[in-house]
């Protein structure tokens, strides 16, 4: 189990999720991200995911990747459930949204 260590809000739109394993969640809903709305309601959401305040590429193009909602438990739970070693996660995720 990865447990979370501390969740921050960063400022309104913007969460970081930090996990025992060293990995960063970062969740972003607010202006200038990739984010989408409907009547103000997120729909998908942009994700990053850190490692010692470095973007882990999460696509063979991108750093960050453009999720929906609905989808966003499910990233929750997966990053719950990766290896406590930061270099084996790091390619979990980044198999995982890739």
């Amino acid at each position: 189990m990865n447990n979370i260590v501390e969740s921050t809000e960063v400022h309104e739109g913007l969460c970081h999720v930090e996990y025992e394993n060293g990995l960063t969640l970062s969740i972003s809903t607010g202006p200038g991200s990739y984010s989408q709305k409907r009547h103000g309601i997120p729909v998908t959401v942009e994700v990053a995911v850190f490692a010692d305040n470095n973007f882990v590429a999460l696509t063979e193009w991108d750093d960050v990747a453009h999720i929906p909602i609905a989808e966003f438990e499910e990233l929750c739970a997966k990053m719950e459930e990766l290896s406590s070693d930061k270099f084996e996660a790091m390619l979990e995720i980044r198999h995982y949204l890739s």
